[in-house]
């Protein structure tokens, strides 16, 4: 005769017995999703690398594109594969807000946009004590406004890029350049023939999945700029300009990170803005 204990035990071991096979077919399904999705991304690659990719990167293309980022090496770890298109069709020029706190960072900025195909002639870095480099800093609006504006006005630039509202990293002084050139979409103070674009900020899984990130980047972005892996030598020699900020870190970065492969860009308009604005009161 059978005890209670004995029927317990017997019940706990079909139930063990049961998990078991349904992890073990969760896991199989998990699996077989995860390799049709790689597989996917690779398809979508070397479909892109043989497709052109002029309708779907920024109109134009422009002929005069200005670049405004935060420090030096933003150029390259963030709009990389967008450089390296442009350059082929463009005048791009370069705003560069702080010299990084070390003077040593402004030689290392133009040997790295040389090495990018901008020339010298067309780098700007600004050196003002009310611009510092901090995260935890925002920076003046008005002060980065107006820089834009001089540069947009006086160069004839047809195209501004720079970062969304999140900075890619939420790094303060990235945030502050996208609510400059809001303020001045918002004021109208932006020519009729200049249009205002930003980078795309994605979460943390799919920053550092480069070429898994594929799909849902081409989905979902208004532009976007893709380069090879044989183009990426390109990326990695002008990051090496940057000798003092090339640590074992942003050399990781440069190997994992999406933005070295994958540049996504939407365009700033009126309504989007106030739009958003609207929502964060609501906040």
């Amino acid at each position: 005769m059978m005890s209670s204990t004995d029927g317990l035990f017997e019940s706990m071991g079909d139930l063990v017995s049961w998990c078991w096979e349904y992890a073990t077919e969760i896991s199989c399904q998990v699996l077989i999703a995860l390799t049709a999705y790689v597989g996917v991304c690779v398809f979508l690659y070397y479909l892109m690398k043989h497709v052109d990719h002029r309708a779907w990167q920024l109109p134009g293309p422009p002929a005069r594109l200005l670049l405004v980022t935060a420090h030096p090496d933003d150029e390259v770890m963030f709009f990389g594969p967008m450089i390296y298109w442009l350059t082929q069709s463009s005048q791009v020029y370069l705003l560069c807000m702080s010299i990084g706190g070390d003077m040593q960072r402004k030689e290392e900025l133009w040997a790295c946009a040389k090495r990018l195909g901008i020339p010298e002639a067309n780098v700007t870095i600004m050196m003002c004590t009310e611009l510092p480099d901090n995260p935890a800093v925002q920076w003046p609006e008005e002060i980065v406004a107006e820089t834009v504006l001089h540069h947009v006005e006086s160069c004839k630039i047809d195209a501004v890029v720079t970062f969304d509202k999140h900075g890619v990293s939420k790094h303060k002084n990235h945030i502050s350049l996208y609510f400059a050139i809001a303020s001045l979409c918002i004021e109208k103070k932006v020519p009729t023939y200049c249009k205002l674009y930003t980078l795309e900020s994605v979460n943390i899984f799919r920053k550092y999945t480069q070429l898994l990130d594929l799909p849902v980047s081409l989905l979902t972005a208004s532009y976007w700029y893709l380069i090879t892996y044989q183009h990426r030598p390109y990326i990695q020699n002008a990051m090496k300009a940057h000798e003092s900020q090339y640590v074992w870190f942003r050399k990781l970065y440069m190997i994992f990170s999406r933005y070295t492969l994958l540049n996504t860009l939407h365009e700033v308009n009126l309504l989007d803005l106030e739009l958003d604005l609207q929502l964060d009161d609501d906040d």
